[in-house]
């Protein structure tokens, strides 16, 4: 198959959006033949990465765009990045004809930025076009921002109003519903893009975040010499931003403690809630338990995982979230929030979805989770071995691409039926 991958984040090294494009540029040009369409800012990263390399495929890259610099206020840096990436995309649009004269493509895919609020033009070139996996649908509970820094509560107040707005734009409304297929990354996604779409033909479900059998098998290993004796380790990870609910779990740390439970808290992470976070703890008295980290690396970043046995990041907006999956594929046992790709993912089999009350039923269930955990060791050890065999089994890198392959097979049969449809009327 010919495929036109469009990937303006797409890094080797990078984290989050990179990390997704890059994956799906290295998985899927092992089988077939792909055409990137990429930013510029990644050709020396790719390049390295590419050297040495073979893909039982073809891989042919293309670099649209000008180098830039984030800038250091979260705020600004998200306006200004999606004014370079609506830039970019005009850019790309332009050079696309030229593109598609050069080879003949089976379809487009758009893979990153995976974002439904910037319309993607390529259903415009008349091939079957695929757009995500998509995220970035969920919102921030409104009764919950009192929870957050000024800042975290300004930032999520004009997300939440950015998403109202964003669902009735033409340009978006035509993208969603002319887009042969949309991938979304969680049930969450789906059910806010079909009630753009109009109708649930070309919608999909399938996670960005998959683990192949190296992976896995490396990650097992690990479970079997987990230690689930002695104090107990909790571990957080991802950019630290209010809508991730650190706030919260700082919050259940503390009522667990009062009731007999100390369980030490490790938070892997940077971001514009950090000084509030630490600002949190120090108020609540948690000075000893709570370790920040800017975070792990690699084999350390393994090894963190490995040492602990509950992950807790009650995020209440979630795309594809490797990092509780990579922490259940550890064998830690997930304490979360019901909500977003989380609350689909923890099952009562795996781990605790505790219900998006109001601020004390969300703290009292995270508490009474930790200490369920604390005293029922047996039971942790049960849960820790059921979470890794769940992500083991739904998220592997085999079972990705089979899906994945799957929604273009159907995406083409689709386009070629409505082809022959207007060609040949009844």
């Amino acid at each position: 198959m010919k495929i036109l991958l469009v990937a303006f984040a797409c890094h080797p090294e990078w984290g989050s959006e990179s990390a997704a494009g890059w994956g799906s540029v290295s998985l899927l040009a092992q089988k077939h033949n792909v055409h990137v369409v990429t930013h510029a800012e990644n050709r020396n990263g790719i390049q390295i990465a590419t050297k040495n390399k073979e893909y039982k495929g073809h891989l042919k890259l293309t670099y649209v765009g000008e180098p830039f610099k984030c800038h250091p206020n979260r705020m600004v840096a998200r306006i200004n990045s999606w004014r370079i990436y609506k830039k970019w995309l005009d850019q790309v649009e332009k050079e696309m004809p030229e593109i598609l004269r050069s080879e003949q493509y089976d379809l487009i895919h758009h893979v990153t930025i995976a974002t439904w609020r910037i319309a993607a033009p390529w259903y415009r070139f008349g091939l079957p076009t695929i757009l995500g996996p998509v995220g970035g649908t969920a919102s921030y509970p409104w009764k919950l921002m009192g929870m957050l820094s000024v800042f975290g509560a300004l930032f999520e107040s004009i997300r939440n109003l950015g998403n109202s707005i964003s669902c009735h734009m033409p340009n978006i409304v035509a993208s969603c519903r002319r887009t042969s297929a949309i991938i979304c990354g969680n049930r969450e996604a789906g059910e806010f893009l079909l009630r753009i779409r109009k109708r649930k033909t070309g919608i999909h479900i399938l996670s960005s975040a998959h683990f192949s059998g190296e992976d896995i098998s490396r990650f097992s290993k690990d479970l079997a010499a987990k230690n689930y004796q002695g104090t107990l380790n909790a571990f957080a990870g991802g950019i630290c931003i209010g809508s991730k609910g650190i706030h919260f779990a700082l919050q259940a740390l503390r009522v667990a403690r009062d009731q007999g439970s100390i369980i030490q808290y490790t938070i892997a992470s940077t971001g514009p809630e950090l000084e509030y976070l630490k600002k949190q703890t120090k108020r609540l008295g948690l000075e000893n338990q709570v370790d920040f980290h800017n975070g792990f690396q690699h084999e350390a970043y393994r090894k963190a995982l490995w040492q602990s046995q509950i992950f807790l990041l009650p995020s209440f907006r979630e795309g594809s979230p490797r990092t509780i999956l990579e922490a259940m594929l550890s064998g830690a046992v997930p304490v979360v929030v019901k909500a977003s790709a989380q609350g689909d993912i923890a099952t009562a089999e795996v781990g605790f979805a505790v219900p998006c009350g109001g601020i004390e039923i969300i703290i009292n269930g995270l508490a009474q989770a930790l200490i369920t955990l604390d005293r029922n060791r047996d039971l942790l050890k049960k849960m820790s071995s059921a979470a890794q065999i769940q992500v083991a089994k739904g998220y592997s890198t085999s079972r990705y691409l089979e899906k994945l392959e799957h929604i273009y097979s159907t995406a083409i049969k689709n386009q070629n039926a409505e082809s022959h449809a207007r060609e040949y009327p009844l």
